[in-house]
């Protein structure tokens, strides 16, 4: 939280839920860049978390805030499924929910619905939403636009994006501002990075090569980063795979998790770059869970340093994301 009054106020608002929520059987690994199994088995040295998280179900549709110690300490289970959000520095929360109206909603701490964009008439889905400083990206289906939005809810922009797969589910993810009035976009269908300027225009495209004996290209492609070296980090879906391409599209760095089988990663998902340097990586476990982590962190020489597992209170996260001070 960067607002001190929030942040008291967001702890007497939850400090109750917490004791009536529990602990979670959380697995944390100690920050000194040990495998998974080796912090696993050093349970009784293990430290706290060292953020809190903000945790997206796609299962259970719950979004839920998890502190330092594991604690759950608070709760929403909207009537509709969710599947991505964004917080604010304020602490409010904004997220798609499908529902009979499917909006855009964002609420406070306390529950309370602050604003609802509900829009049916305009887009036949919208399941992600990415947040630039003080602007939301959020991206609709069919048509395929980019709709730039202020924190308030108030539309801006709406950018097409060149999207070429035909049903409306896969047509367009993640969208994120990458600077100079370009955008990069997550095209699931398709399994590809796409990057735009302002008008919509395409100025590079990558497709996620085959892999294995799975789907393809659907569902290779879950999201994506632009990293500080101009290179772009694709997290590869169902493929359990991150790669680093660089704007020639030459692979320069491949991650398979096959050093630490006890992740269990079988499908690369939400990515976020901490204030470190470091990459938070959610590891999507629909179809698997009860094994493995539900994330884990990446550090800036491409070692894990922490991982993130409670089967008791999470099911398939498709979303675990870092509170940072």
């Amino acid at each position: 939280m960067s607002h001190t009054k929030s942040r008291r106020e967001f702890l007497k608002s939850v400090g109750g839920a917490a004791s009536a929520l529990g602990l979670g059987d959380a697995a944390l690994a100690q920050e000194n860049r040990q495998s998974p199994k080796d912090a696993r088995s050093n349970g009784d040295q293990l430290q706290k978390h060292p953020f809190e998280l903000m945790i997206c179900d796609y299962v259970r549709f719950t979004l839920s805030r998890v502190d330092t110690r594991g604690n759950v300490i608070w709760e929403h289970r909207p009537k509709g499924k969710v599947w991505d959000f964004v917080l604010t520095d304020d602490d409010k929360l904004i997220y798609p929910v499908i529902t009979d109206r499917q909006e855009v909603r964002c609420i406070d701490l306390q529950k309370n619905r602050i604003w609802s964009w509900p829009y049916f008439k305009e887009f036949r889905e919208i399941i992600n939403i990415t947040k630039h400083h003080s602007q939301l990206i959020v991206s609709g289906q069919k048509p395929p636009h980019a709709i730039l939005m202020d924190l308030d809810g108030t539309i801006q922009k709406r950018l097409p994006i060149p999207a070429r797969y035909t049903h409306h589910h896969g047509q367009l993810g993640n969208v994120y501002d990458v600077g100079n009035e370009h955008y990069l976009a997550q095209l699931w269908g398709e399994g590809t990075a796409l990057e735009v300027d302002g008008n919509g225009k395409e100025v590079w495209r990558y497709q996620v090569p085959k892999a294995g004996k799975g789907r393809y290209p659907e569902g290779t492609i879950q999201d994506l980063l632009r990293l500080d070296n101009g290179n772009t980090l694709l997290a590869c879906g169902t493929q359990a795979r991150l790669l680093e391409v660089d704007r020639s599209g030459k692979i320069v760095w491949e991650f398979t998790g096959s050093e630490y089988p006890e992740l269990n990663f079988t499908n690369a998902c939400n990515l976020q770059k901490l204030k470190d340097g470091s990459i938070l990586v959610t590891n999507f476990l629909r179809g698997n869970s009860g094994r493995g982590a539900h994330a884990f962190r990446l550090s800036k020489d491409n070692k894990i340093t922490w991982t993130f597992t409670d089967h008791k209170h999470f099911t398939a996260a498709s979303q675990v994301w870092a509170i940072e001070q």
